[in-house]
């Protein structure tokens, strides 16, 4: 079901899905692919949780917001608000690619926030850690400028994402081009001023998922094996064989198979 929130006076595009009773889930998208392409993943979980996802700023119906409103507590506020206005006191939370990145940043902000899972992005402890957590090219970076071309949207496509399926090469071209240049602009400046991710993660009590992608094109793998992590769940990173970057679809059953089991644990 597809909600409208005014926050900040910009409109916010929400969905839900699922029982509202049932376990509550916030998924977070990545950079300029809204909440629409979790559709895939949702229906392997949908059944047995309640998911609350919703499209960034900028994104789909979302009003943009400027670059300079893309800080931590913004967002942390935003998802907070969301958490109220569905009556929600606990949740447990997910994200994928950049929306990994936002996760990690916010959740300290997000009291009702208990196990954290991130994919396509590795906890970071500071921006000097970029250059060895993510493999960058002058492709990759495309995806933190503001305005992209048409040819930009396909080197970024090529780079990220080059899964042979026409549709899907399509949809994910519009929605770069659709995107709100501010976000990617946001988002950079936010990676640029990253704080402690792992510090941070060690002081909770909850493990957290880390999951890769075997054949992701833009993260180190070797970084995230050596990230000192004290409440890593299973004491590994969860590795998705013959996988690229965007496994929410390309491996959705697979990826909701991980989510499932870290979830469900008590």
């Amino acid at each position: 079901m597809k909600h409208t929130l005014l926050f900040s006076e910009k409109a916010v595009t929400l969905h839900e899905f699922g029982e509202y009773s049932n376990h509550a889930l916030l998924f977070i998208h990545g950079n300029s692919v809204p909440s629409s392409f979790f559709i895939p993943l949702i229906q392997f979980l949908e059944a047995k949780y309640y998911i609350i996802t919703l499209d960034l700023p900028g994104h789909r119906q979302s009003e943009a917001w400027k670059k300079e409103d893309f800080t931590p507590k913004k967002l942390a506020s935003l998802f907070n608000s969301i958490l109220e206005y569905f009556g929600i006191n606990e949740v447990d939370a997910f994200g994928f690619s950049m929306g990994g990145l936002i996760l990690l940043e916010c959740f300290d902000l997000m009291p009702a926030v208990k196990k954290l899972a991130v994919a396509g992005h590795p906890p970071l402890s500071s921006a000097k850690d970029i250059p060895e957590a993510y493999r960058l090219n002058e492709d990759v970076s495309l995806i933190f400028q503001g305005v992209v071309t048409e040819e930009e949207t396909e080197s970024i496509y090529n780079a990220l994402i080059a899964i042979e399926d026409t549709q899907l090469k399509s949809e994910i071209k519009q929605a770069l081009i659709e995107t709100s240049p501010s976000f990617r602009e946001g988002c950079l400046q936010m990676a640029l001023n990253v704080s402690n991710q792992i510090s941070k993660l060690n002081q909770r009590p909850h493990p957290i998922a880390v999951i890769h992608a075997a054949d992701d094109p833009a993260i180190q793998f070797e970084y995230l094996q050596n990230m000192q992590i004290n409440n890593l769940w299973e004491q590994k990173i969860q590795v998705i064989p013959e996988c690229g970057h965007f496994m929410i679809g390309e491996k959705s059953a697979k990826l909701a198979a991980i989510l499932d089991r870290y979830f469900s644990e008590n």
